[in-house]
């Protein structure tokens, strides 16, 4: 009797101890939000990123010397892999360019070169955004769903699966120990695209948190690595930047 006693107030302890340990996606999202640099990182009001970067879209790596990113953020954003904001992108191969690609709000503009356009479903909008959204799964109307825990790179992370309003759905990998993103997947148009994030830096200013080393996936297979050397948050954005003539 008293084996068995002991037995069952062993099992409610450990029952207690899991139940206190075990968070809600809510308090991740928010522990995540914290970790990557607070109300500077979840409400920014712009980004610029200067890189390179290895493209994986021919038979051989095309390695561009100049790989750029300016991004004025959205207020709201309801639909995870709709263009939104401003946002452009630089890519040059020495001194040829690859492609020049943004969004101004309203439409796209575009340079590309006769390689680009062998492979531009790579460039489309629906295909590239969807880390961004996380930044607003607090408001209204969004989805959050604790998925299994697993690991990335080696690191043991937490997983959710954020719907938002126009249900879209995007999976993120977060790191339990640090509580940052090491992981965003969708899927799109053309596959299941998949981002591996490393190499975080904080910005000494804000406290915003950039991942400087990126690959990214298309149904597995890796069609892009990049390597952020600098970036800079909140500096203004002239408007003609987005203009590509």
């Amino acid at each position: 009797m008293k084996e068995k006693l002991a037995k069952v107030i062993i099992f409610a302890v450990t029952l207690t101890a899991i139940k206190s340990f075990a968070q809600s996606p809510l308090e991740i999202v928010r522990k995540t939000i914290n970790a990557s640099g607070g109300e500077v990182w979840q409400k920014p009001k712009t980004l610029y990123l200067d890189g390179t970067a290895i493209i994986y879209w021919f038979d051989k790596p095309k390695r561009l010397n100049l790989y750029r990113m300016w991004r004025v953020f959205p207020e709201k954003n309801i639909s995870a892999h709709t263009a939104n904001g401003k946002v452009r992108f630089d890519a040059f191969e020495s001194e040829k360019l690859f492609f020049q690609i943004s969004f101004d709000g309203v439409n796209t503009h575009q340079k590309l070169s006769q390689e680009a356009k062998q492979k531009e479903e790579f460039l489309r909008w629906s295909n590239n955004f969807g880390f961004s959204i996380f930044r607003f799964v607090e408001d209204k109307d969004f989805k959050l769903q604790l998925l299994p825990e697993d690991s990335v790179d080696g690191h043991a992370c937490y997983f959710i699966k954020v719907t938002d309003p126009s249900q879209s759905d995007t999976l993120f990998g977060i790191d339990k120990k640090s509580f940052l993103i090491r992981y965003v997947a969708f899927r799109t148009p053309i596959g299941f695209h998949e981002r591996f994030y490393d190499r975080f830096i904080r910005d000494k200013k804000t406290g915003f948190i950039q991942p400087t080393h990126l690959r990214i996936f298309n149904d597995g297979v890796k069609i892009a690595e990049i390597f952020w050397k600098r970036f800079e948050v909140n500096k203004p954005i002239p408007e003609d930047v987005f203009l590509i003539r």
